[in-house]
């Protein structure tokens, strides 16, 4: 009886050790099925990941070369900028002194004055033209004073450029289509020594400054001056004769 309870005994523990085993061999199956079934979900997931850099690589090359070819765009955009202001500043220099010579700009600069004017004396029986300063006096005074260096003129404040007309209108000149009337101050800039000596030396201007002034009391005065302005010219530049050349084919 003893013998048949440790027989009972023994078959149990031996049932039970088979099935710990069983369910140990279960378990270990369970387990490495699902290590197969993971693995390749693992493998798919990093697979994605080394794709995905690598598309990131790639636009990033892409972009590196956009940038590149960006740059030297603005590069030959800054170059041409450059190379355009330098053309313009030329350019506008070169304006600004056709400007200056034309008269259209104020200048300002070292240069002489010469007063004429008529004769406070009019004697009877005299011919009264003989005490009068005329325009072609003027002209005499303007040429010696282009002659002489002269880089701007005015007369009572009128700037003379290319279309101004001088010439007598009565007992008046007219200066710019502007009546100007005793005392003519024509004043000029440049070198004051050589203006002055061209007005000396220049026969014109001797006889009206000499012989004239002393015969019919005219009045003529040169003037040294280490600084002056001259205003532009205000008036409107019209060619009444000059037309365009038309370019032949």
């Amino acid at each position: 009886m003893l013998a048949g309870k440790i027989m009972g005994t023994t078959n149990r523990s031996i049932s039970f050790v088979i099935g710990f085993m069983i369910l140990g061999l279960l378990l270990s199956t369970s387990f490495y099925s699902q290590q197969r079934v993971m693995k390749p979900e693992v493998e798919s997931r990093k697979e994605d990941l080394m794709n995905s850099v690598k598309d990131l690589e790639s636009e990033r090359e892409h972009l590196k070369d956009k940038l590149s070819k960006l740059r030297a765009e603005v590069e030959n955009y800054e170059k041409q900028a450059a190379a355009n202001e330098g053309v313009l500043v030329s350019f506008t220099q070169e304006s600004e002194e056709l400007k200056e010579a034309a008269g259209l700009t104020s200048l300002k600069g070292s240069g002489v004055e010469v007063v004429l004017a008529d004769s406070t004396q009019f004697p009877e029986l005299e011919n009264p033209n003989n005490y009068i300063i005329h325009d072609y006096d003027l002209h005499v005074a303007v040429n010696a004073l282009i002659n002489g260096g002269a880089k701007g003129i005015d007369i009572n404040g009128q700037r003379l450029v290319s279309t101004s007309a001088i010439r007598c209108a009565g007992n008046t000149i007219m200066v710019n289509s502007t009546r100007l009337t005793s005392p003519y101050k024509i004043r000029a800039i440049g070198n004051p020594d050589r203006l002055f000596n061209t007005l000396r030396e220049d026969e014109g201007f001797s006889q009206l400054s000499g012989g004239l002034a002393k015969a019919f009391g005219l009045v003529v005065q040169v003037n040294k001056l280490s600084e002056l302005t001259l205003a532009s010219y205000k008036g409107r530049i019209q060619l009444e004769y000059a037309r365009a050349v038309k370019e032949q084919r």
